[in-house]
């Protein structure tokens, strides 16, 4: 049985219908697919972030033809001119098309039927979702320690999945390119990922307390030094995900920045290639 959008959300998320609700840090979105094909290959490579329950946001998926050189997404709000403020969200890639209805919750959208594809559409989207749910999207590694995550943000050679190798076996690894970080009930938690970079790992969908935030730097000599307000702010922006040029998405980013560099900063991890003698630092 195939069921549409204005269904109950009990009926949406069924695994009787081509629907698939998936929850990446804490947030529920809902997918249906126009056939089980393209369904069949979103729940197997999210399989351990597929959730029962509403959905905040529900999309209908259709298939569409995409380019597929890499290529930025553009996130942007639909013009002032049209009905309601602010009421359309566009998120938009060369391989994908996606419209949201921000009044109703239910949205559109317009796929190549790839995982590369999905992948890079749900990245874009919580890029612009978790600011707006006390959080943030980051580029950095992850992994817990004494039940706690330490994050370590950095951009592309920083050291981030060599850090993660050095870590793995030892530590549940949270990710090693792309990050949840939120704010909820005061306190600050980091998020198992499904967005990873080199290891290529499915991912866990896993909520532990951030214990702690460092920028990362490779040495010949592990050590670990302070780290002002002011350059992990720097940092911390610098490694957000954003795709949006809109005012209230820099507000919200800065905002969420600006809590983590005055709570949770534990300085500047230099660390060395050589093994993962730097553990016992952190």
């Amino acid at each position: 049985m195939k069921t549409g959008l204005k269904t109950g959300s009990d009926s949406f998320c069924s695994h009787e219908t081509f629907g698939v609700c998936l929850k990446i840090a804490g947030i529920r979105l809902g997918f249906e697919f126009p056939g089980p094909n393209f369904r069949a290959l979103v729940a197997r490579r999210y399989k351990n972030f597929v959730s029962h329950g509403k959905p905040l946001y529900r999309f209908l998926v259709s298939e569409a033809a995409g380019r597929r050189t890499p290529f930025r997404p553009v996130v942007s709000y639909a013009p002032r001119s049209a009905p309601g403020p602010r009421r359309w969200l566009s998120v938009k890639r060369g391989d994908f098309d996606c419209a949201l209805n921000l009044k109703t919750g239910l949205g559109t959208l317009k796929a190549a039927p790839r995982l590369q594809t999905f992948d890079s559409f749900l990245r874009s989207f919580y890029s612009w979702l978790l600011p707006r749910e006390g959080g943030l999207l980051l580029h950095s590694a992850s992994f817990e320690k004494d039940g706690r995550a330490v994050v370590f943000p950095g951009v592309s050679g920083a050291g981030k999945s060599t850090l993660s190798k050095l870590a793995a076996g030892k530590h549940f690894l949270l990710s090693d390119e792309l990050v949840p970080v939120r704010k909820a009930g005061g306190r600050f938690y980091a998020y198992g990922s499904p967005f990873w970079g080199e290891m290529r790992c499915g991912g866990e969908n896993r909520r532990l307390p951030l214990g702690g935030i460092y920028k990362l730097s490779k040495s010949a000599v592990n050590s670990v030094g302070k780290l002002g307000p002011g350059a992990a702010l720097e940092l911390l922006l610098r490694c957000a995900v954003n795709f949006s040029k809109d005012e209230s998405t820099a507000g919200l980013l800065l905002g969420a920045a600006s809590g983590l560099a005055v709570n949770k900063i534990g300085g500047e991890l230099k660390f060395s290639k050589k093994g993962p003698a730097f553990l016992k630092l952190l």
